[in-house]
């Protein structure tokens, strides 16, 4: 009696050794999947990161603005003060 319940402990025990150990080995797979998405999110971002620089850029839109739109820079405009006296009666 006692030898056949060492015998099922021993063997529950064994099974779940195995099955700890394939979760462990589930959980690895899963965390490096993780990583390597994360690893590509970020390249991802730093590439987008730059081409909003680009894209961003005064000169780029300057021309943009002048090409396809019909836009110039207006003239910079002068400005005369001209300060009258004033007569208190």
């Amino acid at each position: 009696m006692i030898m056949s319940s060492l015998f099922l402990f021993l063997i529950g025990m064994m099974v779940f050794y195995v099955w700890i150990f394939n979760y462990t080995n589930q959980l690895y797979k899963e965390i490096d999947v993780l990583k390597r998405e994360e690893a590509n999110l970020v390249t991802q971002n730093r590439i987008t990161s730059v081409e909003l620089d680009r894209l961003a850029r005064a000169d780029r839109i300057k021309q943009i603005a002048t090409d396809e739109m019909n836009m110039y820079t207006p003239t910079p405009e002068t400005l005369a003060v001209v300060i009258a006296e004033l007569r208190i009666q």
